[in-house]
């Protein structure tokens, strides 16, 4: 254990056990005294239900605290707030003098809000910390996660020392208020770097100058007790915005990416802290009566360690979605039985337990009924291990991986999916794989756990052996996992060999020997003719026939006995026109915008041309797209110049539409106009389908959908989406 970690963890016991000491000390009771009549006269009790079965009421004469005199003990002329105390002397308004001895015991909400419940809340953060920080002691994310939980926990169990006026409980409640976001955000910068998003916003370590100004804060309050109103205000409303900024933050985060995991974050990390901002906090800061005080609305908090197991990839093998749907599953039964417990309790209890206390139990079952339905799981998963046999997230997660990394085009490819499944999956990055020549005691598929490290032989020739090495040991279900994939690794590997091997040997058979391969032969001729014949058409249709009728005017000027000069200008002209168009086939065949100017700029050039040529009204929203194959440019360029092409020349349309949206990875094209439409059926039949046949098989090219939609005289709709697969693994 490093120092600097050794000193946090020795930090939080102490101050954690400090906090506890103070709250088991001496009860909260929490009693209004008013003292402007020259006695302490009780106003209102913290718990009403306490003070009625003690016989405290309003008017009681407060005589002697802890057996000193109250007068002693509290700033006569002041309204003033009894917090704690082991027994009290009060004198009734018939004279009678009663003596109270304080328990615990006697205020079941105090008990459990302002001890059993942090306590629980300090023992099972410090456990969850130091699993964490056992499994990944190098990693940042999990540092600066284990470092969230802490502050959140002393913010939570100095809530009973706070509330006692302790001074240094006062201010561990206050700094950690405020630092568990400080730190929250650290992580989330951190973690977009981690993701690989661009971090818009300003560095997280500037932040960390917020605990400053709230020590100044207490120190204000020692010399001039008025800033003992401004600082809650003030540690408030730090409070507030460091919530609503990573609110922001995930809400941008999640926009631009969709990530699940950004998703499950916010839920199991956000989600807590919403009652106590909205309940409390935000009616607090504006000066209205808290709809539900701290200790109440700061239950929720106890969600977030049982949190911390399902947001934890480093060494853990899940599916997000999957942990999510299972998440609600176990949550609806856990209510459900939580509130069956709780109803009951009220029924047979109506006379002894507070609406508080009730919540505090419903909450409490809810909690262990959660934990119970995990526990359950993973012994059934040790001892019943059938039961996983055709379900679970690993499965989903390994046809998911599998259906990727089987579009890969060679042995590199295949390898670069595969580190990216492994780091997506397992959530690690320490780890390699090596390509080495010795021998290996290990069988092809085999794992070998030893000495805090994974070893597995995914591939096995006689040339090379494919090594993965992993810096630290796995869970079960992760080398199960991690076993199966290899295996899948391994036969894609023999078959892209295969495939490697045989484009070898045609490309051989053809230099060296000359040996004629029909069936390839075959296959190219289909596809140059293909292509020759759409060329064809198309200058059959536009530059042949101009230049036929241009032959018919000069057999016309021919026979003329006299040659006009306007005449033959205007046949110059429609030459013009004709070269014009032969160079616009040319660049249409090879467009040079395209490869020097990119494709946004090339599109924007063809609908210039397009607005020329065309009679309709022409629409267009052009974004901006980007790929990792470059071939997928020069795919969109020829769709949209189909699209464009089959609109001037058949749809008869007044308005188009064409819209090219980006996706990650990939696009969206939808073209829509108001023209003749046609019979889908008896387009593709037809020798006019040319076009439309090219654009699907262009897009089935890149495994993209294509939706055409036409009726006669209702217009054609065409919706067109491309995505690349597994192109971002290196990102």
């Amino acid at each position: 254990m490093s120092k600097l970690t050794y000193s946090i963890f020795i930090t939080y016991l102490l101050l954690g056990i400090y906090v506890l000491v103070i709250a088991i000390q001496t009860p909260f009771i929490g009693i209004a005294i008013d003292t402007t009549s020259g006695q302490p006269v009780i106003v209102k009790s913290y718990y009403p239900d306490w003070a009625q079965q003690q016989n405290i009421e309003k008017g009681d004469i407060l005589v002697t605290i802890d057996q000193q005199l109250a007068e002693e003990k509290i700033m006569m002329g002041k309204p003033h707030t009894l917090r704690s105390a082991h027994e009290l002397t009060i004198l009734k308004a018939d004279g009678f003098v009663h003596s109270i001895p304080v328990k615990h015991t006697d205020m079941p909400e105090e008990l459990f809000i302002h001890i059993v419940f942090p306590l629980l809340y300090f023992a099972l953060s410090f456990g969850v910390a130091i699993y964490l920080w056992k499994r990944n002691r190098e990693n940042q994310l999990t540092n600066l996660l284990i470092l969230f939980l802490l502050t959140c926990s002393l913010a939570y169990t100095s809530i009973g020392a706070s509330g006692r006026e302790d001074l240094l409980g006062k201010m561990v409640m206050g700094h950690c208020i405020v630092l568990c976001f400080v730190v929250f955000i650290h992580f989330l910068q951190h973690y977009y770097y981690f993701l690989h998003i661009k971090w818009p916003f300003f560095h997280a370590k500037w932040l960390y100058l917020l605990p400053i100004l709230i020590t100044f804060c207490y120190f204000l309050e020692m010399y001039d007790s008025r800033f003992k109103m401004i600082t809650p205000i003030v540690i408030l409303g730090l409070f507030g915005i460091l919530v609503l900024s990573a609110i922001c933050i995930l809400i941008t985060g999640y926009l631009r990416t969709h990530s699940a995991k950004i998703r499950l974050i916010a839920i199991a990390l956000i989600v807590p802290f919403l009652p106590f901002l909205f309940l409390f906090v935000i009616p607090e800061i504006f000066r209205y009566t808290p709809i539900l005080q701290a200790e109440f609305s700061a239950l929720f908090l106890l969600f977030i360690p049982f949190s911390f197991v399902f947001i934890q990839v480093n060494e853990r093998l899940f599916d997000i979605e999957y942990q999510l749907s299972r998440l609600r599953y176990y949550c609806a039964l856990a209510f459900f039985s939580a509130f069956v417990i709780t109803l009951g309790l009220s029924i047979f209890l109506v006379n002894h337990l507070s609406i508080t206390l009730l919540t505090a139990i419903f909450v409490l079952v809810f909690l262990v009924n959660i934990a119970s339905f995990y526990l359950k799981e993973q012994l059934d998963f040790k001892h019943r291990k059938v039961i996983f046999s055709s379900n679970g997230d690993y499965v989903h997660s390994l046809y998911a991986a599998v259906n990727r990394m089987g579009n890969a085009k060679n042995q590199q490819d295949l390898l670069a999916r595969f580190t990216y499944e492994i780091t997506e999956k397992l959530g690690t990055t320490d780890f390699t794989i090596e390509t080495i020549t010795e021998d290996v005691s290990l069988a092809r598929g085999e794992v070998n756990a030893r000495d805090q490290k994974t070893q597995l032989l995914i591939y096995d020739s006689a040339d090379e052996k494919i090594v993965l090495l992993i810096s630290h040991t796995l869970q079960k279900e992760e080398l199960l996992w991690l076993e199966l994939l290899a295996l899948y690794v391994s036969m894609l590997i023999d078959s892209l060999k295969l495939i490697e091997d045989l484009v070898l040997e045609i490309q051989h058979m053809k230099v060296t020997n000359n040996t004629p391969l029909p069936w390839l032969d075959k296959l190219l001729w289909n596809i140059i003719e293909k292509e020759k014949g759409i060329l064809a058409q198309e200058l059959h249709d536009t530059i042949l026939q101009e230049q036929l009728h241009l032959a018919r005017e000069l057999d016309v000027l021919a026979g003329s006995p006299s040659i006009k000069g306007e005449k033959v200008r205007a046949i110059r002209e429609q030459l013009l026109n004709a070269a014009k168009d032969l160079r616009e086939y040319c660049e249409n065949l090879s467009p040079p915008l395209l490869d020097t100017l990119g494709l946004h700029i090339a599109l924007k050039k063809l609908i210039q041309k397009v607005n020329i040529r065309a009679n309709f009204l022409l629409n267009t929203q052009i974004e901006r797209v980007h790929f990792q194959d470059l071939s997928l440019h020069l795919v969109v360029y020829r769709i949209v110049q189909e699209l464009f092409n089959n609109a001037i020349k058949h749809a008869e349309a007044t308005e188009v539409s064409l819209r090219l949206l980006a996706l990650d990875r990939g696009f969206v094209l939808q073209y829509d106009d108001n023209g003749i439409g046609c019979n889908i059926e008896a387009l593709m039949q037809s020798s006019a389908s040319m076009g439309i046949n090219g654009i699907r098989e262009r897009v089935r090219a890149f495994n993209g959908d294509m939706t055409i939609t036409s009726k006669e005289n209702e217009g054609m709709h065409i919706y067109i989406k491309i995505q690349e697969e597994g192109e971002n693994i290196h990102d």
